[in-house]
């Protein structure tokens, strides 16, 4: 596990170079509130790939059920992550660098995206797609949600919070990056890109 205390002076800068990077799909994961998308959009810029923000590709019934605090079951992700497993297929395909910033909070619903790799064998954990945690303490996160829903900024509601928090379920074995995004964001895309490495 990477150190993330402040004392801690091995964090270092790339330059901006798609040379290591390319064949790789990075999935930032965690929770609604976690810092995804923004931490997604910085990495896309860092590594000259493409962000894909999951939220884009759900369907209006979903997003309705959302706004209305109901949560999704699986029938209603599964024909999204089927989407976003794709999505991430063809980029792969056109030598993209797909970031994606998705929940994927259970271990079926990362096997589904591990699977944009053509080569990858269910269970192996062995793919081009990586998972990096954005973990975050639920204080943090019921702030964050709360701060963005007075804004109007999007459709998950804080109320939610408490179901995602127990759905989230990783086992070691998958080689999950766990991350402390509380850190701050540059911080976060310097370590996220010497994983993917």
């Amino acid at each position: 596990m990477l150190s993330t205390s402040s004392t801690c002076n091995c964090i270092i800068g790339f330059p901006k170079m798609t040379s290591d990077y390319k064949g790789k799909a990075i999935v930032l994961m965690g929770v609604s509130g976690a810092g995804k998308s923004t931490i997604g959009q910085m990495l896309g810029r860092a590594v000259n790939g493409r962000f894909l923000d999951a939220d884009d590709y759900h369907s209006e019934s979903n997003k309705e059920k959302m706004r209305n605090g109901i949560p999704l079951a699986d029938e209603d992700r599964v024909p999204w992550l089927e989407t976003l497993r794709d999505v991430l297929r063809r980029g792969l395909a056109d030598n993209e660098v797909p970031i994606l910033a998705c929940s994927a909070l259970q271990k079926r619903y990362r096997e589904i995206l591990r699977s944009a790799d053509p080569n990858y064998e269910p269970g192996s954990y062995a793919s081009v797609v990586k998972f990096v945690l954005l973990d975050v303490g639920a204080e943090v996160l019921a702030a964050r949600l709360e701060k963005r829903a007075a804004e109007g900024k999007h459709f998950m509601p804080a109320k939610l919070l408490q179901t995602q928090l127990d759905l989230l379920q990783i086992d070691e074995a998958e080689g999950v990056f766990k991350i402390d995004a509380t850190l701050d964001p540059d911080n976060i895309v310097k370590i996220v890109q010497t994983f993917v490495i």
